[in-house]
């Protein structure tokens, strides 16, 4: 089994970390502590990420995608500057949501708008009241004429505050359970609802998750995901809408976990120079047996957590199914950073604890993504059913 990157792939995550290091970085530390970027600001970061394609770069390249497979865009978004990663990799869905499920009209609207980062998109799947149990989503879709008649709230929804579609789950028909869920393209522009920014620890400068509600919100039955194709608007095509949804889940749990792998690995950087530099006792606290063995549970930490995501990207660009080894990824990654953001904290000291040094503000955000996409507990539930042959604690 080699493990070594091809000289492409090296190549290509180095242009993305010069990308990062030279403009969306210092762009990101521009702004003060705790200032959230409002639209504007966010369409002038993701212009900056065009010349390597970020959020077209699985697409095809006669639609203006990069042409790559899943694993070597994971390598690519490996070098992400950590605060723009659910931004980028929830809007980059949306754009291959439109070209895989929206009609033509749609894709002529909306899918080189996303593709170029002038329009930023989310997912409408979480609710008050509904979270892993997808199947029990309470959001409403009532066909009247050529119109759904949308009813519902949608909570903790990354690029919430900020998008111009979302792609939004919803029950037609709650007496059919999971079997009536549909996915729906909803435009801002054309079938207004209302997006309420909700503050998170780890928040800054991108305001991370906000809160959707449709009231009578009317979109063409055209909007319904594959409306356009053969038994478009059917039940069959209802029925599809959920499990659409649970297979884009194993994708984003590799990619959640990614987001922790980034985080856990700036923070051994930033605990590896401040333990070379810091001295106490007339030597540097890196020579202390307690401050390296911390050093080398940080260093473990993260390259298991690198080695499981490799591998639940493997599984998913082959088409397979691997719901355990995707839920095995994000769950050990997302624990793997917050054990590595503490220690990198406490390797600090007094000085991890302020907001000038910047392991306080990793620590928040790797403790925040323990919870989306499946919590840790309902990952290992998933984990667990696979192993013993389908006994789901679930069920």
């Amino acid at each position: 089994m080699d493990f070594e990157l091809s000289e492409e792939q090296r190549m290509m995550k180095a242009s993305a970390r010069k990308l990062m290091d030279q403009e969306v970085t210092p762009y990101l530390d521009s702004f003060p502590y705790g200032y959230i970027l409002n639209k504007e600001e966010v369409v002038q970061l993701l212009k900056m990420l065009r010349p390597m394609n970020f959020l077209g770069a699985t697409l095809p390249e006669e639609v203006g995608g990069g042409g790559l497979d899943f694993m070597d865009y994971a390598l690519m978004m490996e070098e992400l500057d950590y605060r723009i990663f659910g931004l980028i990799m929830i809007t980059a869905g949306s754009a291959g949501m439109v070209m895989a499920a929206g009609t033509e009209d749609q894709k002529e609207r909306l899918f080189q708008p996303l593709l170029e980062g002038e329009m930023i998109g989310c997912h409408g799947i979480s609710e008050p009241n509904v979270g892993s149990n997808t199947g029990a989503i309470e959001t409403r879709a009532v066909l009247d004429g050529d119109h759904y008649v949308l009813n519902g709230t949608k909570m903790w929804i990354t690029n919430g505050s900020y998008a111009d579609v979302a792609t939004v789950l919803a029950n037609e028909d709650p007496s059919k359970g999971s079997k009536g869920l549909s996915r729906f393209f909803v435009e801002k522009a054309t079938c207004p609802f209302e997006a309420r920014p909700i503050s998170i620890m780890g928040d800054g400068p991108i305001q991370h998750v906000g809160e959707l509600i449709f009231e009578d919100c009317r979109i063409p039955k055209e909007n319904k995901f594959g409306f356009g194709s053969a038994g478009g608007g059917s039940e069959r095509a209802s029925m599809e809408g959920l499990k659409q949804t649970l297979i884009a889940f194993q994708g984003a749990r590799c990619f959640v976990g990614m987001n922790s792998l980034i985080i856990a690995q700036k923070a051994y950087e930033h605990a590896l120079q401040y333990a070379k530099e810091r001295t106490q006792f007339g030597k540097p606290i890196g020579q202390f047996q307690l401050i390296q063995a911390m050093i080398a549970d940080m260093k473990a930490l993260i390259d298991a957590s690198r080695l499981l995501i490799y591998r639940g990207v493997s599984l998913v660009q082959k088409g397979v199914r691997c719901a355990e080894e995707t839920s095995m990824a994000k769950f050990y990654a997302t624990e793997a950073a917050v054990k590595v953001a503490s220690m990198a904290v406490q390797i600090h000291g007094a000085y991890g604890l302020s907001t000038e040094y910047p392991v306080e503000h990793l620590f928040r955000h790797a403790r925040v993504l323990t919870i989306p996409d499946g919590t840790t507990q309902i990952q290992k539930l998933i984990v667990a059913r696979e192993v013993l042959g389908g006994l789901s604690a679930l069920s």
